[in-house]
């Protein structure tokens, strides 16, 4: 991610936060929606989930300039994923459902700018998660 992307994503997530319930509403919806085969993995009331993905996306959103720091997050994130039964390919309609739900909420919708940078940083936390994954499976 350039720096740029780093605070279009930032300056973004701050039109998303007062709608942050929406958000994961919305996420969780087109998530099931696209990819029914996961819902399994999630509980039957999905509030706290839905308030752990807002937590989760904001602390990411904070600490995009310094990725290194969320490390230890990050590779826990993804080792508590495995164990839930993610696989690598779960990335893919996770990614389309969270810009579907921030194209969606973001009071005013996402601009192509805004919706790269996003984009960029969700691969940047999946190739991490995906590393992690990929070597506590060896």
């Amino acid at each position: 991610m350039t720096p740029n992307q780093i605070e279009t994503v930032k300056d973004s997530f701050q039109r998303v936060a007062p709608v942050a319930s929406s958000l994961s509403l919305t996420f969780y919806a087109e998530l099931f929606r696209i990819a029914p085969s996961v819902r399994p993995y999630f509980p039957s009331e999905m509030h706290s989930q839905r308030v752990k993905l807002v937590d989760t996306l904001s602390a990411v959103v904070l600490n995009l300039h310094q990725l290194h720091a969320l490390n230890d997050t990050i590779a826990g994130l993804a080792k508590r994923h495995v164990e839930y039964g993610a696989r690598p390919e779960h990335f893919a309609p996770v990614g389309h459902a969270l810009i579907y739900a921030l194209k969606q909420t973001t009071p005013n919708g996402l601009t192509p700018v805004e919706t790269e940078a996003w984009v960029a940083a969700y691969g940047e936390i999946t190739d991490m998660m995906v590393d992690t994954m990929v070597n506590s499976a060896a």
